[in-house]
């Protein structure tokens, strides 16, 4: 699976990662979030809703297990939001019925996707969040017929201020 990480070092730069990231979405896209507590995934969610044009608040969806936010327009894709921190596996996603939100067509961002990997589609996107204070490291792993949309965001993640890169061989 080809990666790639970048490190934002601000919480407003973490954001704006997640509207570079909306860009190479398509409807029906599963996109996993794993690392550290406080590590900005639920910020990185709130840029993508953002980058989808989609304006309900994105906050946690810890105690609801799933928010769904509503595309407002037809050129808009919806976004389901899981925060699956509290399920103890697969089975447990499955027998709530969440996995039928795959089949929706929206876009399926799950935060700590690690929990139901065994459940997850082999096209599933991934991204890990370590760091809980300015610095995030932010590691992205598509499955190799994705790996142009990390040359992609790669190419649109250097224009932004407050990102930094591990190496100038970003993409393995």
């Amino acid at each position: 699976m080809p990666e790639m990480t970048v490190f934002s070092h601000r919480s407003s730069a973490t954001e704006e990662i997640g509207r570079v990231v909306s860009r190479i979405l398509r409807a029906g896209d599963i996109l996993a979030l794993d690392g550290d507590l406080g590590a900005g995934k639920t910020v990185l969610t709130r840029g993508i809703a953002m980058g989808l044009g989609l304006s309900s608040p994105v906050a946690s969806p810890t105690f609801m297990l799933v928010s769904e936010h509503k595309a407002q327009e037809k050129d808009q894709n919806s976004l389901y939001h899981f925060d699956v921190y509290r399920l103890r596996d697969g089975d447990d996603f499955c027998d709530a019925g969440l996995d039928e939100y795959f089949s929706l067509g929206g876009i399926c961002v799950i935060e700590w996707g690690e929990v139901i990997q065994d459940v997850l589609p082999s096209s599933a996107l991934h991204m890990n969040l370590k760091g809980t204070g300015d610095t995030r490291e932010v590691t992205f792993s598509f499955p190799q017929e994705r790996s142009h949309d990390l040359e992609v965001l790669l190419e649109e993640l250097k224009l932004l201020p407050d990102i930094s890169f591990e190496s100038e061989e970003k993409i393995c």
